[in-house]
């Protein structure tokens, strides 16, 4: 038999641990907002998923029970634990274009694997590109969180949702900053809306 292949993504991250990136994140994102010294970002697995830990917490809906991973790979475990270290959803459905990737994911996080009009039919949605997502597949009250360029939102789907932004996203129009909302400039999730989080480069 031959020997089961190495996980290309990290184990289970400590709670504790994402609690800590979770709160560094939002500190960090709020001093931005409020144009005070904020420091240099964490490193780059911490940094994306305190920021998708920080958007769920002010954007997604009180208590989510539904959690989709779109392409997520080695940053799944990690996204999974600043998710938790918020709230604790029952289900977590796992959707890559690999279905080994995808098995293997799912079993890292304890998810099943999902296709990805079942990953988007969930409360709180984190992709990582290459991958659409339409409109029809994103039910109110859900969060999309976009990690990179790659994910592309189809333009009725943004037109549906409030969308925030953490970094530069170029010329997409946005109704704040997510550092704005963390530091209490303005309101974060008001009612069953859709919510966007888009994440580029700072």
């Amino acid at each position: 038999m031959d020997p089961e292949p190495e996980r290309s993504f990290p184990p289970i991250i400590d709670v504790a641990a994402a609690r800590a990136w979770l709160d560094a994140v939002e500190v960090r994102q709020g001093a931005l907002a409020l144009g005070r010294p904020a420091g240099p970002p964490l490193a780059r697995v911490p940094e994306l998923a305190g920021l998708a830990g920080v958007a769920a917490k002010f954007l997604a809906v009180g208590t989510p029970r539904t959690m989709g991973l779109i392409g997520l790979r080695d940053l799944a475990p990690a996204v999974v634990a600043t998710q938790r270290a918020y709230a604790a959803p029952r289900e977590l459905r796992v959707f890559d274009g690999d279905p080994v990737a995808a098995a293997r994911i799912a079993e890292a996080v304890g998810g099943r694997v999902a296709s990805l009009t079942e990953a988007c039919a969930c409360d709180v949605v984190v992709a990582r590109g290459p991958v659409a997502i339409e409109r029809e597949w994103i039910r109110g009250g859900t969060l999309v969180t976009a990690l990179d360029d790659g994910v592309v939102l189809a333009p009725a789907l943004l037109a549906a949702a409030v969308v925030y932004r953490a970094g530069a996203v170029g010329a997409l129009p946005v109704h704040a900053t997510l550092g704005a909302v963390a530091a209490g400039l303005v309101d974060g999730r008001t009612l069953d809306e859709i919510t966007i989080l888009v994440i580029g480069p700072e």
